[in-house]
């Protein structure tokens, strides 16, 4: 397989692309408002410590507190206390032996030195960890530890012992150290010069901690672009190609250091050609990352579509199929659906759960295939994925790890543009925008109104009780009165959270003839229609219909697809999820707001038209 990476640096963002056998595989992008933070080192504040959820949360300096589960507390979790309680913190300095096992309790208010494991998705804050680590070329840095690892990869036992032995000669006291796939025929030399530079970037983090106060950036770890380098950049690839001449030089003094045989691989692009993707074949692949509806080379399509708790996946056979029985034309799209699938969700970068709808296959056999065949894919993604196998309904469940929220939320395009630049052109992208701010708004309001349900109902229930209460115990009384004023005050308080989110609901539903809850009529006299009445006679179609369709295609106005889309979970899922049917929604500004348009996925045929 022929390998490459792309590398095209622009002001204001720069784009990293994996190319595999010519096609596009992976790809990054990289800006000021999305810039990798994991493997960043934090001086943080425990803001709140929470034993029910076995979890603590942390300020490390971000919008949202980040999430530090128990789990991720280390072992050497004494150790670091103490390296932090000293006036010169030095991991010298620190009893490792003593500390061995103990791992204090955390409390409110305490300083911790934390590590970034994922970045911030959606309303969650960054998962962090108090198991620190520097990663370089060849070695993984770990301070305040006593061990020495060998990467499973490398599978001869030979080496493993002679790399365990030279990197246990090279290591110093108080650090731990994990000896990386890449360093598999390396030197004693080539370790070295690694380790060297992991020491110093980990006393740059010693000196700085006595003069911060938390929360605070302590280690900031490589950009995007250095990152793929140094943890991708192998013999399996044939080039490195970079339009930006300073970063070009850069590139070639890193491998010139690490792999001096592999330094005529870095090349630089001629500014006065075509643009680099366009140049390396990859800026129609980069495209079609950012579309909901992907085309199959057979005539079939894709529809990837994301929900609140993952992503949907449906395969369609579209016009392909001619000349071929129904259950081999199935299996034919199902396997290249299967190839393109996992060629998307890598370069999508999607995360969680994944499910995927495949053309029906009554055959095991063919379900295994289809099975066998993702599974296969799936095989050179640095991702941790599980795959289950097909289910009796033709869904194949796909879990893949998540580091970073997926490509195509963070990003409107592939020219880098953040999913909440205003600035973007493009009117279903304006449309998807303000319907995820409403939603955000909307889930506030739900939250506060529920908050002031509950403490109606407590307040309702401490009424009841005090009405019963027979006997003279005052005491009793008294506490009962206390805690009804403490719950009055409380679902005051959450009342006015409420009007709060409500008037805010009102103001982003104004900004935008996409966020109205009414629909214009079609006769353009001005009059308001209620959208439900439209939802309802659309939902009574696919009803009635539930027996004999899987997927249809819903054309409606642009304006009742935002409306359809709005809710949490949307109009699509529910149906989905109660009459099992997927329901494909296209916009058409041609159509009246009032009207909509049922199409076979499959053939393209008229349905119903109202």
């Amino acid at each position: 397989m022929s390998k490459e990476i792309v590398v095209n640096v622009e002001e204001s963002r720069t784009r990293i692309a994996i190319v595999e056998d010519g096609k596009l595989a992976e790809l990054y992008i990289e800006n000021a408002e999305n810039k990798r933070t994991i493997g960043n080192m934090y001086l943080g504040r425990i803001r709140k410590v929470m034993p029910s959820i076995q979890a603590a949360f942390v300020d490390i300096g971000q919008e949202q507190d980040a999430f530090l589960h128990f789990s991720d507390l280390s072992d050497n979790l004494g150790a670091l206390v103490e390296f932090l309680d000293a006036d010169e913190p030095r991991v010298e300095h620190v009893d490792l032996e003593k500390q061995e096992g103990n791992r204090p309790d955390l409390r409110r208010g305490q300083e911790i030195l934390v590590q970034v494991t994922k970045e911030p998705i959606s309303n969650k804050g960054s998962r962090i960890s108090t198991d620190l680590s520097l990663a370089g070329r060849f070695l993984v840095l770990v301070p305040l530890q006593r061990y020495v690892a060998v990467s499973r990869k490398i599978t001869e036992e030979k080496e493993r012992r002679r790399l365990k032995a030279l990197a246990s000669s090279l290591v110093p006291e108080g650090f731990g150290v994990i000896v990386r796939t890449v360093a598999e025929g390396r030197d004693a030399k080539s370790l070295d010069k690694d380790l060297k530079l992991l020491m110093e970037r980990w006393r740059r983090a010693e000196e700085k901690l006595p003069s911060v106060d938390a929360p605070a950036l302590v280690h900031e770890d490589v950009d995007m672009a250095s990152s793929i380098i140094r943890d991708q950049f192998s013999d399996d690839y044939d080039r490195i190609l970079v339009d930006h001449k300073p970063l070009f030089h850069s590139i070639r003094s890193y491998v010139r250091a690490v792999a001096p045989k592999m330094v005529d691989r870095v090349e630089l692009h001629d500014e006065n050609n075509d643009p680099v993707f366009e140049a390396a074949d990859i800026q129609r692949g980069a495209d079609r990352a950012f579309k909901d509806r992907v085309e199959l080379p057979s005539g079939g399509y894709l529809f990837i579509e994301r929900t609140e708790a993952m992503h949907v996946i449906d395969v369609n056979s579209g016009r392909s199929g001619r000349g071929k029985s129904q259950s081999q034309n199935s299996l034919d799209v199902n396997l290249e659906a299967a190839r393109v699938i996992v060629r998307q969700i890598r370069l999508r970068d999607l995360g969680g759960i994944i499910v995927v709808d495949f053309i029906d296959l009554r055959d095991e056999k063919d379900r295994k295939k289809v099975y066998d065949e993702i599974k296969k894919g799936f095989k050179d993604d640095r991702a941790v994925t599980k795959v289950l196998p097909m289910s009796d309904f033709g869904l194949v469940e796909i879990t893949r790890q998540r580091l970073r929220p997926s490509l195509t939320t963070a990003f409107s395009s592939a020219n880098g543009e953040s999913s909440s630049d205003d600035s973007r052109s493009d009117d279903d992208g304006g449309n998807r925008r303000v319907e995820r701010q409403l939603q955000r708004v909307e889930m506030q309001l739900e939250e506060s109104r529920q908050a002031v349900k509950q403490k109606e109902r407590e307040i309702e229930k401490l009424r009841q009780k005090a009405d019963d209460s027979s006997g003279p115990d005052e005491s009793e009384l008294q506490s009962l009165r206390d805690k009804l004023k403490h719950y009055q005050r409380e679902a005051r308080e959450a009342e006015k959270r409420a009007e709060k989110a409500e008037e805010k609901a009102r103001n982003a539903a104004k900004s935008s003839d996409a966020g109205s809850k009414t629909v214009p009529a079609s006769s353009g006299d001005g009059v308001a229609v209620d959208p439900e009445q439209v939802v309802h006679s659309i939902e009574k179609w696919v009803e009635s219909h539930r027996s004999d369709r899987r997927a249809v295609t819903l054309h409606v106005h642009p304006f009742t697809a935002a409306f359809l889309h709005r809710p949490v979970p949307s109009y699509q899922t529910k149906w989905f999820m109660k009459y099992y049917v997927r329901v494909h929604i296209e916009s058409d500004p041609t159509m009246s707001p009032l009207d909509y348009r049922f199409v076979d996925t499959r053939t393209g045929s008229v349905l119903e038209e109202a």
